[in-house]
């Protein structure tokens, strides 16, 4: 059995979102795997597990919701870019939030890209654009998760 190129973490508690998502990432072109999560904790949980060696492996990307149930999406991000083995990983924030404040939050903590959920479809599906052309540059630059 061949290994999807890209492992992709979505940490998105709405349903259709993950839909969507998908779908973004399959139009992209993507050969990816997608494990997602509903809530903060989970994700800082496993975040910690993959710290610990206890996972397999720090994704190649990380998608990740503002508004989530249990902890933030930038209690998330804090906690990836104070990991050991996932502090490099690019984070994508998606998010409805149009805030200059949120923005501002989230550059500080070091997040990679902010890509604001449009109400129109085929704007969402430029997702998948944005994580191919973010993810293919960084194989062509030799940036290596730790895996």
């Amino acid at each position: 059995m061949t290994h999807p190129r890209f492992e992709i973490v979505l940490v998105e508690d709405a349903e259709p979102d993950v839909f969507l998502v998908r779908e973004a990432l399959e139009l992209g072109g993507l050969d990816f795997s997608l494990r997602v999560f509903d809530d903060g904790e989970k994700a800082v949980e496993f975040l910690h597990e993959v710290d610990r060696g206890d996972a397999d492996g720090c994704p190649d990307l990380i998608l990740l919701d503002l508004n989530l149930p249990k902890k933030t999406g930038a209690e998330v991000l804090e906690c990836a870019r104070k990991t050991r083995r996932c502090a490099h990983v690019p984070v994508i924030i998606l998010t409805s939030s149009d805030s200059p404040r949120d923005k501002e939050q989230i550059a500080q903590l070091g997040a990679t890209h902010y890509f604001r959920k449009p109400s129109r479809l085929a704007e969402f599906m430029r997702l998948g654009e944005v994580v191919r052309d973010l993810l293919k540059g960084q194989n062509a630059n030799g940036a290596s998760a730790d895996k």
